[in-house]
């Protein structure tokens, strides 16, 4: 990881892993705000307002398994359930709601 972090010229940070590491992770990436809480209280309201007004954008990344958007939305910003659907959908919503790219990078067996 660190050969890949030195070539994209980032460095790493540690999050809290409460289920919501992800928002922490943005949350310290926005420069909007030296005020890591306020950003992660931002990104929790942006996210649900993304997900209620553009709802049919992210109707096809449900199956029947998920259940509402709504509901997997609300699990987990509210009670920090993190199951392979909202894995899958949180960042996809992040990014649109912040209109910027979000990459994530997951080492594994040493590489990534």
């Amino acid at each position: 990881m660190d050969d890949v972090t030195k070539s994209l010229n980032v460095t790493l940070a540690h999050t809290l892993a409460d289920g919501h590491c992800f928002l922490h992770a943005v949350a310290l990436q926005l420069n909007e705000t030296p005020n890591t809480m306020q950003a992660y209280k931002f990104l929790m309201k942006a996210i649900e307002a993304e997900s209620t007004r553009n709802k049919n954008h992210y109707r096809n990344f449900i199956d029947e398994n998920s259940g509402r958007l709504d509901l997997l939305v609300h699990k987990y910003l509210h009670n920090k359930i993190f199951d392979h659907a909202a894995g899958d959908l949180i960042p996809q919503i992040t990014s649109n709601a912040l209109q910027k790219p979000i990459h994530i990078y997951s080492e594994r067996d040493g590489g990534i």
